[in-house]
């Protein structure tokens, strides 16, 4: 079996493990778990933060991931916003953006939320986007994994071996053939434990419909979207979207997700201009033909035949710099800072451009001055940080990246960035360090350890880096152990 192939399994096998034991998890209707409780003696809460994390350094080398700091920040304060209002304890939540048009979310123990790009195309609504992430919420909440943990303890090894067979087939026969065992074998733990997936499904709804309402968001949005995913199966032949794949939706589970909000507080659908901005930076980020997209945004503004200027103008700002046309781009975000000064968004979005036009200077000026109002904000910090690396104050640049990497020690863009920094300054050792730590969080263990005895070997004549440096090492070799139940 080639390295390809192996590498494909191991995620694609976990993820299958994720999906057959949420299936077969038996939901007790008693509400949150307690710590202490059967639960947390399947596994602790800990364990789950270490799987979680461990299978998420799995999936980033996996599978392609997005890096916009924009998009990242603004889901981030929404699953922050949703999160302190759910059941969830403590909720230390991790987000990964994949870079797929595809429709499809999900949750995984240790408070890891994944989000296919695909959600911001297909919602209408801030909180259509906000209903699918309280549902993967109360996943997390009532701790579905580890009750899926207990029942399968209890279950045959049908499954089990069903499973190992499809790999097999993978290994031997090719992707397509493999996925499509594991797809047949997924859906026959589906269909054999079907009542409980549908239990932890309604409870998830349940449980999200009221963190909709608490964070000021309208519940109505959970039944409104999942009634529009299930409207879309009918031109989609055999190719659903996949979060119908692992959410089955059924008009009866609709019928009494509308029937449970009628009894919350009702609420407009939010008209937040952040959403919008983001659904149209995913939209031309995914658009085919931007060349095309550029005529149709002009025209549409020009004949004031958009439902929304702004929005659209935005659009076209990203779209002009997707195609080098820096000098188009800053003449229409400069047109919507005129109208929003302090729009952090529009700021952020000028930086980018002005970076990518080569205008260094022009960016420290613009960024430093607006992080004087919005300290240590994510996408400024980054926008200033490539101005610095690239206007030859790479020391600067250093102290602004580790000083985000305190706030997302986890993050692989931010650790590759200070390796940049570090290379500009001359740092050896700084640069493996940071290079390890970027390949460690993007999955690449083996690689990682490699940066690390480099490291190691620069910083010799360094007794305490050294020593710094080998207990990481080892705590690299020890996370191998991570994804061990």
């Amino acid at each position: 079996m080639n390295k390809t192939n192996t590498r494909h399994l191991t995620i694609l096998s976990y993820l299958l493990f994720f999906a057959l034991v949420s299936t077969n998890a038996i939901g007790s209707s008693s509400g949150l778990p307690q710590l202490g409780d059967a639960t947390s003696a399947i596994i602790s809460p800990e364990k789950e933060r270490s799987l979680g994390k461990a299978w998420l350094r799995q999936l980033r080398a996996q599978a392609p991931t997005i890096a916009d700091p924009l998009l990242t920040s603004y889901m981030e304060h929404l699953v922050y916003l949703l999160a302190s209002n759910s059941e969830l304890t403590e909720p230390k939540i991790e987000l990964v953006i994949l870079n797929s048009s595809q429709i499809n979310a999900f949750a995984v123990p240790g408070g890891i939320i994944g989000l296919n790009a695909g959600l911001l195309l297909y919602a209408r609504s801030e909180d259509e986007l906000a209903a699918v992430i309280a549902h993967e919420l109360a996943h997390l909440s009532q701790r579905h994994f580890a009750r899926g943990l207990d029942f399968s303890q209890r279950s045959s090894w049908t499954n089990l071996a069903a499973l190992l067979a499809s790999v097999a087939i993978m290994a031997t026969a090719g992707g397509e053939a493999g996925i499509a065992a594991l797809a047949t074998t997924q859906a026959a733990a589906i269909d054999q434990q079907l009542k409980f997936s549908r239990h932890n499904e309604r409870e998830a709804d349940r449980i999200g419909v009221q963190t909709l309402s608490r964070s000021g968001l309208s519940p109505h949005a959970m039944p409104n979207f999942f009634e529009q995913l299930l409207k879309s199966t009918r031109y989609s032949g055999d190719h659903p979207p996949g979060f119908l794949l692992t959410h089955p939706v059924t008009q009866e589970r609709i019928s009494d997700a509308r029937n449970r909000v009628q009894h919350l507080p009702s609420k407009p659908h939010s008209q937040n201009l952040d959403f919008f901005l983001m659904k149209m930076r995913t939209n031309v980020e995914y658009a085919r033909d931007k060349v095309s997209l550029i005529k149709e945004l002009t025209d549409n503004l020009a004949r004031n035949s958009t439902s929304n200027t702004e929005v659209t103008r935005y659009a076209l700002a990203n779209a002009l710099q997707e195609t080098n046309r820096f000098d188009d781009a800053l003449t229409n975000i400069d047109m919507l800072l005129k109208k929003r000064p302090e729009n952090l968004i529009y700021l952020t979005t000028k930086a980018e451009i002005l970076n990518d036009a080569g205008r260094y200077t022009e960016t420290q000026q613009l960024t430093e001055l607006a992080l004087k109002i919005t300290p240590d904000n994510f996408p400024l910090s980054l926008a200033y940080a490539e101005a610095l690396v690239r206007n030859k104050q790479p020391q600067k640049a250093a102290i602004i990246l580790k000083r985000q990497i305190t706030n997302k020690p986890d993050t692989p863009y931010l650790w590759y960035k200070l390796s940049e920094a570090y290379g500009k300054i001359g740092d050896i050792a700084g640069v493996h360090e940071s290079r390890a730590e970027y390949l460690f969080q993007a999955g690449r263990t083996s690689k990682a350890l490699e940066q690390i005895r480099y490291a190691i070997a620069a910083s010799k004549e360094n007794f305490v880096q050294q020593s710094k440096l080998k207990k990481r090492m080892q705590e690299i070799k020890d996370s191998r152990k991570d994804l061990n139940l």
